[in-house]
Order: structure tokens, then sequence, then C-alpha cells
């Protein structure tokens, strides 16, 4: 159970950011609930779009930079970082899209 020096120290926190924020009540309903399933998962949906979306950047700009080296006629000394980004590619847990 909270001592009511917790809660006077508390309410002092919520005021002090509200503040600095600038946001009137969203500190204090944010700080006194917490989310549910439904905004959960409306975050979740969110951030995987995000995901995909950044995933798709990466994989077409991966494209774009083999086809300007390709265009250069890049030689294979000059070809190693392509290498890197290959081996840092398949090494991550997350699958791209194609």
């Amino acid at each position: 159970m909270s001592s009511p020096l917790d809660n006077r120290m508390r309410n002092i926190a919520r005021e002090e950011a509200t503040a600095l924020l600038g946001v009137p009540n969203g500190v204090e309903v944010a700080a006194g609930s917490a989310p549910s399933a439904e905004q959960l998962q409306e975050q979740i949906t969110d951030l995987h779009e995000h995901l995909h979306v950044a995933a798709t950047n990466v994989t077409r700009l991966e494209e774009r930079v083999e086809a300007l080296e390709k265009a250069a006629g890049v030689t294979d000394q000059e070809d190693r970082p392509a290498a890197r980004r290959a081996a840092r590619k398949t090494s991550g847990s997350t699958p791209t899209p194609e």
C-alpha cells in the first residue's frame, strides 16, 4: 500500500510532466490506467506495418545498390562490402518480404 508521501510525490511528478510535455490530462490518464487489449493490438498492428515498410525499403535500397554497383563495374576487391551486407542480411531473425 502506498504512503501519503508516495501519493504526493506521484501527484507532483504528474503535474511536472504535464507542464513539461504540454499534455493537459494525457499524462494523468496514461499514468492511472493500463492499456487495454484492443489498444495493445492496435499498437502491435501499427508497429508491424512500420516494420513491413522498413523491410520493403531496405530490400528496395539493396537492389538499387546492387544495380548501381553492377552498372559501375565493381571489381571483386570492391565487392567485399556487398558480401558483408549479405552476411548481415542472413544473420537477422526477421524475414524480408519478397
